[in-house]
Formats: C-alpha cells, structure tokens, sequence
C-alpha cells in the first residue's frame, strides 16, 4: 500500500494534534511531513519519532533563545522562525529532531544562502534549491545543537536534493504510519449511546 502526499499530510496533523499540539502548530506539523517527502526525505519518521518522544521528553515549546532547559520543539521554533521572529543569527542549545525545522527554514531562503548546522551535519537552503552534507542516519538524528546562519566559512561538500514531487509514499512508511495513526486516534471523540443511536447504521432496529 502506498499513500498520496495528500493522505500523509493530514494524519500527520491529526497525529501531531493527538500528541497535545494545538490545530495550529498541528497544520504545521503536517506541512513540514509534506515538504520533506516531496524532496525524498524521511518527513514521516522524523515525526514519528518526535511524536514518540514527546509523549514523555522535557520540552521548550516556545523558542526561548536565551533558555537551556529541556529541547526546542522544532515545529514550534521553525514556525516562529518562518513568521520572521528571529535575525538571520541564531542559535538553540538542544533542538528535538531537527530535519522537522528545514522547512520553515527554506520559506525565508533566498539569493543569500541559509545555512543550519547540526553538529556535524549541514544544510544549505536558497532559491535555487536544497543541499546537505552527511548521511541518511545522520539526518534522522535525535537531538542537536542547531545554528541557522547566512555566514559559513568552510561549507562542506553538499549532496543536492531534486524538488521534483515524489507523487506516492511507499510502502515502507508503513510501521511509522502505523505509529501516526495511533496518535491521530486520541482526536477521535469517544462513542456514546446517543452517538451510535445517532449514526449510520441500524441503530437498535434493523426494520426497514
């Protein structure tokens, strides 16, 4: 089975509700999943994995930039940081799942480059398309130090990411989906006897 980027969007907006997200922060979530599959990037797992840690994990929900306590949600942070809230200059102490961020990021990338260091592991993010230098498990990484900057003296060598959508998620989405899916249950209102009385089907008559 595979599922449309449509389809993914929306369970990751109710999954991310279904974690205690407000609708708002939620729609977020759902846009970043959707940006990061259209380039071939594994959006579904990074929000699987955020989602699961979030269910117990010490979090800043609200980017404070002088603040080290717990980690920055990276949906939270990168919304603020897309709205224009932050200078071309900052940084977090521990961004959670930082991949979630690049999105946000590339809505004010431009003809100045934005790079985002993660450790190791960069981002560059311009009109004319996206890079990054390290590996597939590099980018999935738990936790980091984030810097977004205009101004990286020694970039690294870069492996650009094509644009073109990637029309179906496949099948192999499958287990993260299945994770998704049992946080997009808790938005789901609780069946009552009137609720069922007042659905589709036959109720407490099957008489025509």
């Amino acid at each position: 089975m595979s599922w449309s980027l449509g389809e993914i969007g929306a369970l990751s907006t109710k999954a991310a509700r279904g974690c205690g997200m407000d609708w708002g922060l939620a729609d977020e979530a759902g846009y970043a999943v959707k940006w990061l599959q259209r380039r071939q990037l594994p959006g579904i797992a990074a929000l699987c994995r955020y989602l699961s840690w979030r269910q117990t994990g010490e979090i800043t929900a609200w980017p404070d930039v002088t603040g080290d306590q717990g980690h920055y949600c990276p949906i939270a942070t990168g919304a603020a940081y897309g709205d224009g809230l932050f200078g071309d200059e900052v940084e977090f102490s521990r961004m959670r799942t930082p991949l979630l961020l690049i999105p946000f990021i590339a809505l004010r990338a431009g003809i100045t480059p934005i790079a985002i260091s993660l450790e190791t592991l960069v981002f560059s993010l311009s009109q004319d398309g996206f890079a990054y230098s390290g590996n597939d498990t590099a980018i999935l990484t738990a936790a980091s130090h984030c810097r977004i900057s205009t101004k990286i003296d020694h970039m690294p060598p870069l492996t650009r990411i094509s644009d073109t959508d990637l029309p179906r998620v496949p099948e192999t989405a499958a287990a993260c989906v299945t994770v998704l899916n049992s946080f997009a249950k808790n938005t789901y209102a609780p069946a009552t006897e009137a609720s069922r009385l007042a659905g589709a089907g036959a109720g407490l008559s099957d008489n025509d």
